[in-house]
């Protein structure tokens, strides 16, 4: 693809999806080729020598090439190779440049928003690891083309989905720094995965023992790291799945009252009717049968 970059103004629409663009473009350096090319406005620009401070997220995928990039300390150089990420926060120090003798390929993209900003707040991307190498390049570079097409749009919807799918790229890179390759698996992630199961198994009488050693961890030291994370016990949270569940099947199917309760394993309609109206305030059937919610202004009812 040819060389380009754009820059884009701020947009109101920022308030519906969280994030915006602020730029994004592609790249081609030569071996021995000046950088950077002296084409970018002056707030982008850069000397070597000074590095740059830039006001937004900017994230940079080499796809071909390598170099070296200095973040937040001027004395601790990281070098860059093609399949690699890089991310410059906004407010810090930092410069890099392809190696003389390769060049490189860069696409980049750079970002706003309250999206991101929560994220950079969560402190799993940091200045101090900006270097990031994805498992599969070859998605990167499809999110970057897929980002080159939306943002040749001339309207707002294509930056609207641009600005979504940057936040989509963002977060496949903050996992890789929550999970690298090398380290095995945190807690976190045992625990997510149980209420996944007990999400999953609603429809099955709870079995704490079953769910402890799927995720690998003992009964004991599952049920207090499960209330911890999670404010409840994993039988509250198995029954409260069942009873999300419960309420799906009551407003969206024509399921009598006693099929829900034989398909969500309850002993009875009468055990059923008595656990849906403590957990939600009304027995099944008053729940079904109450007002809808009307459709917003402006849609079609039909």
């Amino acid at each position: 693809m040819q060389d380009y970059f754009r820059y884009f103004p701020a947009s109101s629409r920022t308030r519906i999806w969280g994030c915006e663009i602020g730029a994004i473009g592609h790249t081609r350096i030569p071996a021995g080729a000046s950088y950077p090319p002296a084409r970018h406005p002056d707030d982008h620009h850069f000397h070597w020598e000074r590095g740059r401070v830039l006001q937004n997220l900017q994230i940079v995928f080499i796809a071909q090439g390598g170099g070296v990039l200095e973040s937040a300390r001027p004395d601790v150089a990281h070098p860059i190779r093609a399949g690699q990420v890089f991310v410059l926060f906004p407010g810090v120090w930092h410069r890099f440049a392809p190696a003389p003798d390769t060049g490189w390929v860069e696409h980049w993209v750079e970002c706003s928003g309250p999206a991101f900003a929560a994220a950079l707040a969560a402190e799993t991307l940091t200045p101090e690891r900006p270097v990031l190498t994805p498992r599969d390049p070859a998605e990167i570079l499809q999110l970057f083309h897929r980002l080159h097409a939306l943002a040749s749009d001339q309207g707002t919807t294509g930056l609207d989905a641009a600005a979504t799918l940057t936040l989509h790229l963002f977060a496949r890179l903050d996992e890789i720094t929550a999970r690298p390759a090398n380290r095995s698996t945190s807690l976190r992630e045992r625990l997510e995965h149980a209420r996944r199961l007990l999400t999953e198994t609603c429809d099955q009488p709870f079995d704490a023992p079953a769910v402890a050693a799927a995720v690998g961890l003992g009964v004991s030291h599952f049920r207090q790291a499960f209330r911890l994370e999670c404010g409840m016990s994993p039988r509250t949270f198995h029954a409260e799945a069942r009873l999300r569940r419960a309420a799906d099947l009551l407003v969206n199917t024509t399921l009598s009252t006693k099929e829900i309760a034989d398909l969500l394993g309850f002993s009875s309609a009468f055990h059923f009717s008595y656990a849906f109206k403590r957990g939600r305030g009304l027995a099944p059937t008053p729940w079904r049968t109450r007002p809808a919610i009307p459709p917003t202004a402006g849609f079609p009812t039909h």
